[in-house]
């Protein structure tokens, strides 16, 4: 409780794909600038919080290295700090068996991302989930399990991503579930699927009212649209130069782009560091 009480810090939140980290090859990048800024963040009393869509099973080794306070992952349904999880939502087994078949039903490619693993539709298909999938398959060590709509019952995930396919009927599906769920179109027919009552900016109001820091001291940097929720609702929303222009146009601040050190030079742009 003493750490929380009587001293007005920053809270600093930041993407990871595109914003902290940038895929070369097979490998994840982190620049070095973008390490000297956490040590420097910290060093300065700053709370800095990685903020995804990522569940907390899809942070792996590279991100949990870059030394982050805490997470607020799957969009806003797990919030940590330090080794305590504060928030943990989990959509009901009930509507979770029901999305499932509609899925099957409505004719796309889908992932269902949880706290311990992640679940891809067994369904061959050459989507970017596809890509991703085999991405993990071939590169990475995070948990992930293949599942046929028929076998998937009683799972645990806390979110969802569907790719359209050249038959798809989504709009059956959206129709359907626009009331339990908030839809973020992520383009090229990729769409991230939310809890309604949770998302990127709700991660923010919880931790900002959990160390009792006003909104004042908030920053989000993010660069696609579903950071869009938290650079909006901080007080300061900063954008990678490497983000396209229907999310710059959002932005307080453009910084540069990731490969040329541009979460040093915001936080610098800032004097946050």
């Amino acid at each position: 409780m003493e750490e929380r009480e009587n001293i007005m810090r920053n809270l600093i939140f930041f993407d990871v794909d595109d914003t902290l980290v940038i895929r070369k090859g097979k490998q994840y990048y982190i620049p070095e600038s973008t390490y000297k800024a956490f040590r420097q963040l910290k060093e300065k009393g700053n709370l800095c919080f990685i903020n995804s869509g990522r569940t907390i099973s899809e942070i792996d080794s590279v991100i949990l290295g870059i030394g982050a306070d805490g997470f607020v992952c799957g969009c806003g349904t797990y919030i940590s700090y330090k080794d305590e999880v504060l928030l943990s939502a989990t959509i009901p087994f009930k509507l979770g068996n029901e999305v499932i078949k509609d899925l099957e039903k409505c004719g796309v490619d889908w992932i269902l991302e949880g706290k311990k693993q992640v679940y891809f539709s067994s369904v061959p298909s050459t989507t970017q989930i596809d890509k991703f999938k085999k991405g993990l398959i071939e590169e990475f060590s995070l948990p992930f399990s293949i599942i046929s709509a028929e076998t998937a019952h009683n799972i645990e995930f806390d979110k969802f991503c569907v790719c359209l396919l050249p038959d798809s009927d989504f709009e059956s599906f959206l129709n359907k579930y626009k009331k339990d769920f908030t839809i973020i179109d992520r383009g090229n027919g990729f769409y991230e699927i939310v809890p309604k009552g949770y998302s990127k900016a709700t991660g923010i109001q919880f931790l900002a009212d959990y160390f009792n820091i006003p909104l004042e001291n908030t920053y989000a940097v993010g660069d696609s649209s579903n950071d869009l929720s938290m650079i909006e609702f901080a007080h300061t929303g900063i954008v990678m130069g490497n983000s396209p222009k229907n999310v710059t146009k959002y932005a307080d601040y453009v910084t540069d782009s990731i490969m040329d050190d541009g979460i040093y030079n915001a936080m610098k742009h800032f004097n946050l560091i």
